[in-house]
């Protein structure tokens, strides 16, 4: 049922675009919020846990592929994964759509989305623990499994500051 509410509630466009950031000497001294340690789909039927990919900066993008807004997003999100091989950080697409595993691999190579890993979260379970408002929707977690951002509506991935930002973090022991 929070599955149907989620879409529903998402496929609205989101105009505005909201960041929660964190970064050392930021206005709030307080420690960033730990990641909670949500379960994925990759389609092997077996659901893993997302501090699977510890010690890397993760860019974890909840989307739709009924979200206009998400797929541009997705793009900008590959094209940042794709120029940062070697280093430290990986690019998860969490799909909110209600297929299966495979149907979004499809949807995802139909966009040419070839750097980036894609993922279901069966129930909105993933969702609903990371607090969702709207699609799409970011987190950006260091290399210490703590949120340092949480990007509500569409972002440009590609921008140099952007990835400015991620290399720092990448670059942090």
């Amino acid at each position: 049922m929070y599955g149907k509410y989620l879409r529903a509630a998402l496929s609205a466009a989101m105009a505005l675009s909201y960041m929660v950031p964190w970064m050392p000497g930021s206005a709030d001294s307080s420690p960033p919020p730990p990641m909670p340690n949500i379960r994925l789909s990759d389609g092997s039927g077996i659901p893993f846990p997302i501090s699977r990919y510890a010690g890397n900066v993760l860019v974890i993008e909840f989307w739709s592929n009924a979200c206009a807004d998400c797929l541009t997003e997705l793009t900008t999100l590959n094209r940042m994964q794709g120029d940062l091989p070697g280093k430290p950080v990986l690019a998860i697409a969490i799909s909110e759509d209600d297929v299966t595993a495979q149907q979004i691999k499809q949807a995802m190579a139909r966009q040419k989305l070839t750097f980036l890993k894609p993922f279901g979260d069966p129930g909105g379970n993933a969702a609903q623990l990371m607090g969702l408002r709207g699609l799409p929707t970011s987190f950006v977690v260091d290399r210490h499994g703590r949120v340092v951002m949480q990007l509500e509506g569409p972002q440009r991935w590609d921008r140099p500051d952007m990835e400015k930002r991620i290399l720092y973090l990448a670059a942090q022991p």
